[in-house]
């Protein structure tokens, strides 16, 4: 069973709507992410507090999710994910000082409409700026989303966003 919460999201309404018009559900992955959800808690740097990862949806055309992967630079103090019913999490330490969170889906796989929220603590980096985790989405045909592309404004080759934008997370300096 996987924890699922609902956000009126631009995906989620593609998605929706898709069901209706299926021209909709080609445009839903230009506006579906890998997010970060501070749950209403500003990241303030050298403190830790909790976040959620969510992931919009499976992999496309159809299939489902099976794992999911986070790496964190060196800044991100400590991270531990949260327990997710029917997931199984691990986290190991990199030799470069980050950080590698796995979730490994351990009953049926996620069905491509449904969201996944997964839990993780977090140290916040030492200094205050913005900070970003690559996050891997694998599915069940082998196929993998790498959320890791920079989001940047469009230029006449590069769409803004990008198809998968890395998510990322602004921590403000202590007294903000």
């Amino acid at each position: 069973m996987v924890v699922v919460r609902r956000h009126l999201t631009t995906a989620g309404i593609g998605i929706a709507l898709g069901a209706f018009v299926p021209v909709v559900l080609l445009a839903a992955p230009a506006s579906a992410h890998a997010i970060i959800d501070l749950d209403g808690v500003t990241a303030v740097a050298g403190k830790s507090s909790a976040m959620t990862l969510e992931i919009q949806h499976g992999c496309l055309p159809a299939e489902a999710t099976i794992e999911v992967e986070v790496f964190v630079g060196r800044p991100w103090r400590a991270v531990r994910p949260g327990a997710v019913p029917g997931w199984q999490a691990a986290v190991q330490r990199l030799g470069n000082g980050g950080w590698h969170i796995t979730w490994k889906n351990l009953g049926a796989p996620v069905p491509f409409g449904t969201a996944t929220f997964l839990p993780i603590t977090v140290a916040w980096p030492s200094k205050p700026g913005t900070y970003a985790m690559h996050v891997t989405q694998q599915c069940t045909n082998g196929k993998s989303y790498d959320w890791n592309e920079q989001y940047g404004p469009a230029t006449a080759d590069t769409p803004s966003p990008p198809l998968t934008p890395r998510p990322e997370v602004h921590v403000v300096a202590q007294g903000q």
